[in-house]
């Protein structure tokens, strides 16, 4: 009772502020028409159209969005609390007051058990009897003896379970639905979000104050599916997309305790309702989303997001572990062709980047169950680079196609063990092998594709993300050579001669090319390749190797250096001989 009287004395600070800043305005806009009422307001110098156009204040500046935002919602806030503040107040007190009453009258025992709850019952049908006939001219006021009633009656059944033991968990469980219903149908019938979103909240309470002795988690997910059809239901009415995630929400509230320990005999029927529920939301966002063409779709979008994380949490944990791959493969095709659908219907991105990011999470998903190991890190290298093809083969975004082409960082981490394997020790092929190899050529694939694509709009240089994925797929051709010689060779110098002078080679042609044809990034990776080979020599191998192997190494690459400059000559005396003529 402290609490509630602290909390309504702060609410009713709030509001008394909120009246003296309101007065203030208006006190200000009444000296502002005193003003204007004066002969010298009256008189207007003209003023030229043009400069009328061009003069704009100068403090007027544009305020971030998140700002606005978060101003609008506080707007909104103050408002609700603004209307008929007093009778919010009222119904706190009336609240407070009947239970300080019932209090009273339960220790002197002026009235039984069964009074008791008849009473309470009693006042909250009351409330909603006369919520209902007040929200007809005051929607406001109707809402909140709505309201009032039904949390009432919420109240007092859960006081008869809890101290009496009277009604069964299923019919507590019916009388609090249908005050909620109540509250839920004159939301539709005026419209109202607010008391759509309290209906729903007031239903998902419910089920907690039913107090049975044991839990029936079928029972409780056939009524949660009731409850999701009537918020659907609204939203097919009212338009209230926002209540879909409420919804939502409600739902991962309640499945977070089986995600967490699943220890319930019935997890086949439980998951069953996951997939119902996963089909109706899926439904109803599409839905929503074909229907709103060039609206804001973020609540559907939010929606579509946790629905698919919802129900991958849910296969993962419920689902029997030899057909979780093919239940995750069967969603992640629902949600790619309803990815694909809805950008051609409506040729908007955001459905598709959500859809196609639940279908990738649940393809990630669906390998990993099936493999491991070095298999899993060349089934993760080959999916991902599937996927940035296919992005930019629908949408025809280079940009976006190299930004998927970053799923590939996961095959990278997970290559690391493939670089520094046992099995470059005894043998060259081997599954570690083919990791570097089908990650490179991916690498390498992607980038050569998306320069291509690059250069037919008319870019002379190819953009950052291209330019990594070039240079990465080469360092992990370069890598492979080096294990590989490794493996091949037992003469260390022979190793580090026959990679060092393939280098160097690589560098020189990438240089020259990108001399030739001015291409500022090869010519910077040739120049910077060479580099490496030099520095290496000159800090590593100058100690590491034996007295012939850095002769002939060093030989080699010096002669390779020194070479080209006589092709820089070549080059030279072409303009040498214009000029000569």
């Amino acid at each position: 009772m402290e609490l509630l009287i602290f909390i309504g004395g702060i609410v009713l600070l709030f509001m008394v502020l909120n009246l003296r800043a309101r007065v203030q305005n208006l006190e200000q806009k009444m000296k502002i028409g005193e003003k204007l009422h004066t002969p010298e307001a009256n008189y207007q110098p003209p003023i030229s159209q043009p400069e009328t156009q061009t003069q704009t204040p100068a403090t007027s500046q544009p305020q971030p969005e998140s700002m606005l935002t978060s101003q609008a919602g506080f707007d909104r806030f103050v408002g609700w609390i603004k209307e008929d503040w007093l009778l919010k107040l009222g119904a706190m007190l009336l609240l407070i007051a009947f239970g300080w009453l019932t209090t009273y009258a339960f220790l002197n025992n002026w009235i039984g058990p069964m009074g008791r709850i008849a009473l309470g019952i009693i006042a909250g049908a009351a409330f909603l009897v006369l919520g209902w006939w007040r929200i007809k001219s005051r929607l406001h006021q109707g809402g909140v003896f709505l309201v009032l009633g039904s949390t009432t009656i919420l109240l007092t059944i859960f006081a008869a379970r809890e101290v009496y033991g009277f009604f069964t968990p299923l019919s507590a469980l019916v009388v609090m639905f249908l005050s909620t219903a109540l509250v839920a149908l004159a939301s539709v019938k005026y419209n109202n979000r607010t008391l759509a979103l309290v209906s729903l909240i007031l239903a998902g309470i419910a089920p907690l104050l039913t107090s049975a002795p044991t839990s029936n988690y079928i029972g409780l997910f056939s009524y949660l599916f009731v409850v999701i059809l009537g918020a659907i239901w609204i939203v097919a009415l009212t338009g209230r997309r926002e209540l879909t995630t409420a919804a939502l929400t409600l739902i991962t509230f309640y499945s977070l305790p089986h995600l967490m320990s699943f220890t319930s005999a019935d997890k086949g029927t439980l998951l069953l309702f996951a997939y119902a529920f996963a089909a109706v939301f899926f439904l109803t966002n599409t839905a929503g989303i074909l229907k709103l063409k060039g609206k804001q779709i973020v609540p559907d979008l939010v929606t579509a997001a946790g629905n698919g994380l919802l129900l991958l949490a849910w296969i993962m944990t419920a689902a029997p572990d030899e057909w979780q791959s093919l239940i995750i493969a069967a969603w992640m095709m629902v949600f790619a062709v309803g990815a694909f659908l809805v950008f051609r219907i409506t040729e908007r991105r955001e459905p598709f980047y959500v859809y196609a990011g639940v279908g990738i999470a649940m393809l990630a998903a669906a390998t990993s169950a099936e493999l491991g190991g070095a298999t899993l890190t060349i089934a993760y290298t080959i999916e991902s680079g599937i996927i940035a093809l296919i992005t930019y083969i629908v949408l025809k975004d280079i940009k976006v196609a190299e930004r998927m082409s970053l799923l590939l960082i996961g095959p990278v981490l997970l290559s690391f063990g493939s670089l520094d394997s046992r099995a470059w020790r005894t043998s060259i092929f081997h599954k570690d092998f083919f990791v570097l190899l089908i990650l490179g050529l991916v690498l390498l694939g992607l980038g050569m594709y998306f320069l291509r694509r690059v250069r037919e709009i008319s870019e002379k240089e190819p953009r950052q993300l291209n330019t990594i994925l070039l240079i990465i797929g080469s360092i992990y051709l370069y890598a492979l050579l080096w294990l590989s010689l490794h493996a091949k060779f037992q003469n260390d110098n022979t190793t580090v001669m026959i990679s060092l002078v393939t280098y160097t080679i690589i560098g020189l042609l990438a240089y020259f090319e990108g001399l030739g044809k001015e291409k500022k990034t090869l010519r910077l990776y040739g120049g910077a390749l060479v580099g490496f080979v030099v520095l290496r020599l000159l800090f590593v191998d100058i100690w590491s190797m034996d007295l012939a192997g850095r002769i002939v190494t060093f030989f080699l690459i010096g002669a390779l250096l020194v070479s080209t400059a006589f092709l820089g000559r070549k080059k030279q005396a072409k303009p040498g001989s214009d000029l000569m003529k």
